[in-house]
């Protein structure tokens, strides 16, 4: 059970995580595609290059957190 709430635990943070970088790159894109803007990458778009402007850093955390949080929930507690 505590591996399961450890788990639970790691998959809640990295959704929050996630979600911050996504609406802080979204208000980002604001500046980007505005008159007076900073100009964007034709490649990855508006909200592609506010995505990598912001970080890949939360990125990969959180894709580390939700690998951590899905083998600590798919692993089987022991009782010893």
């Amino acid at each position: 059970m505590k591996n399961t709430n450890i788990g639970l635990v790691l998959l809640l943070s990295s959704a929050i995580i996630f979600g911050s970088a996504l609406i802080s790159a979204s208000i980002y894109s604001l500046t980007l595609g505005g008159v007076d803007g900073q100009g964007w990458n034709n490649n990855y778009g508006v909200f592609g290059t506010a995505l990598l402007k912001v970080g890949t850093l939360p990125l990969l955390v959180t894709v580390l957190l939700v690998i951590a949080g899905v083998v600590l929930i798919a692993r089987p507690d022991r009782e010893d």
